[in-house]
């Protein structure tokens, strides 16, 4: 895709621009929200949304593009849902810790990718006992081993560490929705 052409078709507002962006890049789109507690119906709001800022600013004789059309549509679009999950509370965790540079879309899906395991396992240590965090983290996250963990945690064997380890494990299990929730 030419993308000085397609931003110089962008700012006589051709259709056919819009229609090409809208292949090319509401499939991340998309993934983006229903990811992050959203619909089909939230991921086309937000396109639409995307859309009304590009025909907003791209037109505009002082806009400048410092990024790859791409990272410009895909940041407009993720900070837009994010916006709305702030406004309506359902999320306050899903800032990205990165800055959107000039990343390819593979990249930023890779970005992306990370952060959304990350924010799984938030979510499902928010919903367990605070000993089961200091648990499955030391043994699953930080690789302590057995021994140590048995001394540092104070069970009398290994008995016991299964155990608490089968209880911990089973509490996640049971915080884990597969709608993502």
């Amino acid at each position: 895709m030419d993308e000085s052409r397609v931003l110089t078709d962008l700012k006589k507002r051709d259709n056919a621009a819009y229609n090409l962006l809208y292949t090319f890049y509401y499939p991340s789109i998309e993934r983006f929200v229903k990811r992050n507690s959203g619909t089909e119906a939230d991921a086309e709001d937000i396109f639409q949304e995307t859309i009304m800022v590009l025909l907003d600013k791209v037109p505009k004789k002082d806009f400048v593009l410092t990024s790859s059309i791409k990272t410009y549509i895909l940041a407009v679009a993720s900070n837009l849902w994010l916006k709305r999950l702030r406004d309506i509370k359902r999320a306050t965790t899903l800032e990205p810790e990165y800055e959107l540079e000039d990343l390819t879309l593979a990249e930023w899906e890779q970005k992306e990718e990370h952060r959304l395991k990350r924010n799984v396992i938030e979510r499902i240590f928010s919903r367990i006992s605070r000993h089961c965090v200091i648990f499955l983290t030391k043994t699953f996250l930080r690789g302590a081993s057995r021994e140590k963990l048995i001394e540092e945690m104070g069970y009398r064997n290994s008995h016991t560490f299964d155990n608490q380890k089968y209880k911990c494990l089973e509490q996640a299990r049971k915080n884990i929705s597969p709608t993502g929730d």
